[in-house]
């Protein structure tokens, strides 16, 4: 069926003419744009500190700011920008706990896993339903768990990237029991179930094209939310979810979510952003450069930086580029950054270096300082040491009248990348290696970055499991270093780590992974990854998913 656009061209909110006045209809962007240019710089209204323990207050409106325009809401389809509206929309058959980051109940109260590892047997919750009335029982949860193991080929749909091979699932309507079989034992399986890359949603819903799948007004899950209408690339409305009353385990209430609408508007300039929160126009965003962090913890905004277990903000090494197949150039870039100039230069104390490829708290991580250092004086003798010897007159390195020149993108998705970039150019320019900084759009990053003679690519996101290293660097997979098959040691390791289900045996192996890819610089690790927020007085429990993107369920306004 065609896609459904309802397009409200303002919503207001009773209490006063400053809420009243929050237009964000079809036409409001433009006008909008141009007034809080001014407002950034004029705006000196002080804001009251967020109380905390205060009476909940049900009912009232959250307009978020978010850095980034929505894509594709397809359920397998993985885009971080989504992550923020699917989390409100879709149930997980398991709940990753923020605060403890364990898989615990949800949609499925129970499960019990084999021996083996090869069979999950799950207790389906009774009396769930889809926002469009249908049931969510077993043999709901058996159709999203086929469709997200074989994906729909005819609609040219692909498969959950996640899921292992499922040979069969059973189902006992009268036991509420789901038994998943898989080919072979898969550690990650409930760290997959927990994503909302594997969101539980209706038939009518699986049955639609990929076309109308795309459009978030046709996502019918079963969360605390409901899509309610779009304007594509301007805002999305949810609304409250009547009646829902299946929250995790570990939620921190149980029953209906507290406000009546979330609207999500996409601003991409920083600027903006910050301006439209400090004139009311906006209740929380994500993303502020820096400095701003601090204007608005002085004006009394709550400002969050988030490092929720995953990869680190890293820059892939892509080994079919020039130049860096070769160890000691790999290993010069690793010595060359300084990664605490950086953070102290650039970022404030929400920001910290990073010493491996994935963050504390991920399964496994291990401290690799001794390695991930600034060390010029090493730098300067690997270098020496491979025959780059003589310099330009700009103190480029030279090898058979050839620059020692690789290539990097500004990240697309991280707003401070070009700044941080060009600190990193010129740390590497002292050492002799030229760092070319190239820029192009959100629309053509995905197809420039996959170009085998760029020589680096930032990588690290939050994630559920280790598994995100296998996806991305086995070279049957993403094979992100473009080894190409050249390092069967690591593929071994990384293949190894998702079959192990003992965790102590697993533990070892991830952090043998972390050990073989620094010592052999097939990345560069620079910053844990942090996700900024800042939030407004008059909004309370604002909480976040484990994937560190906000989780509106437990917030509440003041505002009505």
């Amino acid at each position: 069926m065609p896609a459904t656009h309802s397009i409200p061209t303002h919503f207001t909110r009773p209490g006063g003419s400053r809420l009243m006045a929050r237009r964000f209809g079809r036409y409001r962007l433009a006008a909008f744009i141009a007034a809080t240019t001014m407002v950034v710089a004029s705006c000196s209204q002080a804001h009251g500190a967020t109380e905390t323990g205060s009476q909940v207050k049900p009912g009232g409106d959250l307009v978020y700011l978010d850095a980034e325009v929505t894509a594709s809401m397809q359920i397998q389809v993985s885009y971080w920008q989504n992550s923020l509206v699917k989390d409100q929309l879709l149930d997980r058959l398991v709940y990753q706990d923020p605060d403890t980051f364990e898989f615990v109940p949800w949609i499925a109260q129970s499960w019990t896993v084999d021996e083996p590892g090869t069979t999950y047997q799950f207790v389906i919750r009774d009396g769930v339903t889809y926002s469009d009335g249908s049931a969510l029982d077993v043999a709901s949860v058996k159709r999203n768990i086929e469709w997200l193991a074989e994906g729909d080929k005819p609609k040219g749909i692909p498969r959950n990237a996640w899921f292992p091979k499922v040979t069969a699932v059973d189902t006992d309507a009268a036991a509420r029991t789901v038994t998943v079989h898989l080919a072979e034992p898969n550690a990650p399986f409930l760290a997959a179930l927990s994503m909302n890359t594997a969101g539980l949603v209706a038939d009518a819903t699986i049955d639609a094209s990929k076309e109308d799948q795309s459009v978030v007004t046709n996502l019918i899950g079963s969360g605390p939310f409901v899509a309610e209408s779009e304007i594509p690339n301007k805002e999305i409305k949810l609304v409250k979810r009547r009646g829902y009353d299946w929250a995790p385990a570990t939620a921190k209430h149980q029953g209906e979510a507290y406000l009546e609408s979330v609207t999500v508007v996409p601003i991409e300039e920083d600027s903006i952003r910050v301006g439209a929160l400090r004139s009311g126009e906006g209740d929380a965003l994500r993303y502020t450069q820096p400095p701003d962090e601090a204007l608005l913890q002085k004006e009394g905004f709550t400002v969050l930086g988030l490092r929720t277990p995953g990869l680190a903000n890293v820059l892939d090494v892509r080994q079919t580029a020039d130049f860096v197949d070769d160890v000691n150039v790999r290993k010069a870039l690793m010595y060359g950054i300084d990664r605490d100039q950086i953070v102290s230069t650039l970022y404030s104390d929400n920001w910290k270096p990073a010493n491996s490829i994935i963050t504390e708290g991920a399964l496994g991580w291990k401290d690799r300082s001794d390695e991930v250092r600034f060390d010029p004086d090493e730098a300067n003798r690997r270098l020496d040491a491979s025959g780059w010897t003589t310099r330009d007159a700009d103190g480029i390195r030279q090898k058979d009248g050839r620059p020692l020149e690789l290539s990097l993108y500004i990240d697309v998705y991280d707003h401070t990348s070009k700044p941080l970039y060009e600190l990193v150019q010129r740390q590497l320019r002292a050492v002799g290696i030229s760092l070319q900084l190239k820029q192009t759009d959100f629309a053509n990053y995905p197809k420039a970055t996959a170009d085998p003679k760029l020589s680096l690519r930032r990588n690290g996101w939050p994630t559920a499991d280790t598994f995100r290293l296998t996806q991305n660097y086995d070279s049957d997979q993403g094979d992100l270093f473009q080894l190409e098959g050249n390092d069967p040691y690591l593929d071994g390791l990384l293949r190894s780590q998702v079959t192990e289900t003992d965790r102590t045996k697993r533990i070892a192996l991830i952090e043998e992974i972390q050990d073989h890819v620094i010592d052999n610089a097939y990345t560069i690790p620079l910053l844990l990854d942090t996700q900024i927020f800042a939030v407004a007085p008059h909004i309370h429990d604002f909480r976040n998913a484990a994937n560190s993107v906000p989780w509106f369920y437990d917030t509440w306004t003041e505002h009505k």
